[in-house]
């Protein structure tokens, strides 16, 4: 209809670099296109190309707002670079296995991004030998697959912003200490502290809002609680300002409260959350050209995106009612 050998077609419509033609020419193709409704065939591209034009993406948790944000920039990117995304939980029990069989083994994907590795998983022994690329997001791996933020400058802007407040009886709810990212951003929290002659007092929980609501009663026991505590994720963050509610703590006059991590839905708590922003979104589409680099034929790199952490202030924290 465009009246041009097929091949050119092929290079207009996937809007190839290589592909010298004239304007007219070109919007020629693009208007026959449109005319006849035409629509690229995944399988018969992917035949062609050895490609499936699919990324694979395996997340701890689809209930945590980090991994809701890194997956929407690893989805706007990939849609940029004309990848679909599909994505598979891994909630422990084998279902690392189950993903890895059924996306890695059975050839329908390019590569898989993995944001967040269970402690168990086998996934970081199966990346040297996979048949294809990983690249891990949000962890830290040894040997040039991972892609990762300023975790530690995260934990000391916490313990900064409440130090510089006057508290001097500090809390952390950290994370599991076999996770990378709750270490990191303990590291830089106990950095800060100690720099001050502070002292905090620590304890570990999981990720979600009930064992956080357990450790936060843990924390505020004892004849000196303290009067300010950071917590290592939203999802901690919400089960924490629950369980200082519960022991009749009013945040902030009693007890100053700052997550790792921001979420539209701190607004709308009672108080509103302080949070510490992170650059989740640009994670997710730096893991997404990471891999897409890897497809091509790169050597594997690790990447800590630039982009620095950021104070959000809301009305849950303040100075201590008794310096």
């Amino acid at each position: 209809m465009a009246g041009v050998h097929v091949s050119t077609v092929s290079r207009v419509l996937r809007d190839s670099p290589q592909l010298n033609i004239r304007p007219e020419t070109r919007a020629r193709i693009q208007q026959a296109a449109a005319d006849l409704g035409y629509r690229p065939n995944a399988v018969a591209r992917a035949l062609r190309l050895s490609s499936t034009g699919a990324l694979g993406m395996l997340v701890p948790s689809l209930r945590n707002p980090v991994y809701a944000e890194i997956t929407r920039g690893a989805f706007d990117r990939a849609w940029e670079r004309s990848f679909v995304v599909v994505i598979a939980e891994d909630r422990g029990g084998g279902d690392a296995e189950i993903a890895y069989e059924r996306l890695v083994q059975n050839g329908r994907i390019d590569g898989l991004l993995i944001a967040g590795v269970q402690p168990d998983s086998m996934l970081p022994d199966r990346a040297a030998t996979a048949p294809v690329p990983f690249v891990f997001v949000n962890r830290r791996q040894p040997g040039g697959h991972s892609v990762s933020m300023h975790e530690e400058d995260a934990g000391a802007l916490a313990a900064r912003h409440l130090i510089d407040l006057g508290h001097r009886r500090l809390g952390h709810l950290a994370g599991p200490l076999e996770i990378d990212t709750a270490k990191r951003r303990l590291t830089g929290f106990l950095a800060v502290t100690a720099e001050a002659g502070i002292e905090p007092r620590v304890v570990h929980a999981p990720f979600d809002e009930g064992a956080a609501h357990g450790a936060m009663l843990e924390l505020l026991a004892g004849p000196e609680p303290p009067t300010a505590v950071f917590t290592s994720n939203f999802n901690q963050g919400v089960g924490a300002l629950a369980a200082a509610r519960e022991r009749g703590c009013r945040v902030p006059e009693d007890l100053s409260l700052i997550t790792y991590d921001d979420d539209p839905l701190s607004e709308f708590l009672a108080p509103p959350l302080t949070g510490i922003r992170m650059p989740m979104h640009e994670m997710g589409a730096a893991a997404v050209d990471a891999m897409l680099s890897r497809i091509g034929g790169a050597a594997p790199v690790d990447v800590t995106v630039p982009t620095p952490p950021e104070i959000v202030l809301r009305a849950s924290t303040g100075p201590p009612r008794f310096p």
